[in-house]
């Protein structure tokens, strides 16, 4: 009998980008699935080997050096992880590790022979003037000098691992030339078969405080902050809202700032109060959510007339795929990530980011044109079911996870390791 093939998988949270892949691969090849974190947001799935990690110490937390502060907290990672792994007595077949965050850094030394897959999300740019900073709110000198140290984890991952993905060809395309090959472009996969058009459903989780006949702009963020363009929303819909009163607006996201630097200059407890104070708006019209579970979202892309996606060149966030699955009329900010997903004039319309007057004049065309603009959300969800859906995404990574594809994995290495439990 042929033992089980053990795959490690590794993020600073659990189950980030790994939860549908993981419960894919334990549903369909014959597979131990270990992940390692140091928090978890969800309770593990069943078959899942869940084990908690302590970074090391490095003596000096309360006071760390800001130039390397980022590399050595990595670089704690990548002990606790790996004395997590000791712990377990495991004979790894596979490590799958988020770069970013150092948890494979030790294993290249301690286990040489196991494939490596990393999945790499974004190469910082250190460039003052690169658009993937928001220019209203500067970033200080320094916290520019030390981005290059940020990349230092990613850029021995980029030497000694196996092999490597991106979600986006955006994403991949932020990284070094040089290191380009060993990178597929791979998304993760989003359930077209949830986030799909339907009614409301009569128990909803979704609280709705709008008239049931006012239509309904949707703005989405894990966080309200600049490179999201929260305060680009908030503007469009000041404006929008002086012109019509039919429109109410519903935000849901945190009031806190995950990415960027506009906290630096300001002096309001987050970036939501300080945007709420440029402007008279007419917060009866205003519907903050906070972060809502998914089945209130999927309700909340059912009943919004148009979704509005903003964002810097940077990461790409899933919920204006989930929008675009439920068949929402998209509209997005013309910037690189987001013509990844949007065609203009085919599965949603691009506006130019910052010409407020331009996104307004669309937005009001959208609402008033839905029968107009039907095809834009038909071919949205087609689009998703097609090249987005766990469908299609998943089984791709899996295939990917699962072969050779460089010098150093042999065939007798990767290849073959895992027979789907189907065969």
């Amino acid at each position: 009998m042929t033992l089980k093939k053990q795959l490690v998988f590794m993020h600073q949270n659990y189950p980030a980008q790994f939860g549908p892949i993981t419960q894919f691969l334990l549903k369909e090849y014959d597979a131990d699935i270990h992940f390692l974190s140091q928090y978890a947001s969800k309770a593990p799935i069943d078959g899942l080997k869940h084990h908690f990690y302590k970074p090391a110490k490095t003596g000096h937390e309360e006071t760390p050096y800001f130039f390397s502060r980022y590399f050595e907290q990595e670089c704690a990672s990548m002990h606790g992880v790996s004395d997590a792994l000791k712990a377990l007595n495991v004979d790894p077949d596979l490590f799958v590790g988020h770069v970013a965050f150092g948890n494979m850094g030790l294993l290249h030394v301690e286990y040489p022979e196991v494939p490596k897959v990393g999945f790499f999300e974004l190469f910082y740019n250190a460039s003052p003037n690169h658009a993937e900073r928001r220019p209203e709110y500067p970033v200080p000198l320094a916290n520019l000098a030390r981005i290059p140290l940020r990349n230092a984890t990613q850029l021995i991952e980029l030497e000694y691992c196996t092999k490597g993905y991106s979600p986006t060809a955006f994403q991949r395309s932020t990284y070094p030339g040089v290191y380009q090959h060993k990178l597929d472009v791979l998304f993760d996969g989003i359930d077209t078969n949830f986030y799909c058009p339907g009614e409301v459903k009569a128990d909803t989780k979704l609280p709705i405080t709008w008239p049931a006949d006012a239509k309904v702009v949707t703005y989405v963020s894990r966080g309200l902050e600049a490179m999201r363009g929260f305060d680009i929303f908030m503007e469009v819909a000041h404006r929008i809202s002086k012109k019509r009163s039919d429109v109410h607006f519903v935000i849901a996201g945190n009031p806190k700032t995950h990415y960027g630097s506009e906290m630096i200059g300001i002096k309001e407890a987050t970036f939501k109060e300080f945007v709420l104070k440029k402007q008279p708006f007419d917060l009866s019209r205003f519907h903050f959510l906070d972060w809502i579970p998914e089945e209130a979202l999927v309700d909340l892309f059912r009943l919004s007339h148009c979704h509005f996606y903003w964002t810097v060149p940077f990461t790409l966030s899933w919920s204006l795929f989930q929008a675009m699955a439920t068949g929402v009329l998209a509209v997005g900010s013309n910037s690189a990530p987001v013509r990844d997903g949007i065609t203009h004039g085919v599965n949603g319309l691009l506006v130019p980011p910052y010409e407020i007057d331009a996104i307004v004049d669309t937005i009001l065309d959208a609402l008033d044109n839905q029968a107009g603009y039907q095809y834009l959300r038909d071919n949205a969800r087609e689009r998703m079911v097609q090249e987005f859906s766990f469908e299609v995404c998943l089984p791709k990574l899996a295939e990917f996870y699962l072969s050779p594809a460089s010098p150093q994995a042999t065939e007798s290495s990767v290849d073959g390791q895992l027979q789907a439990s189907s065969c």
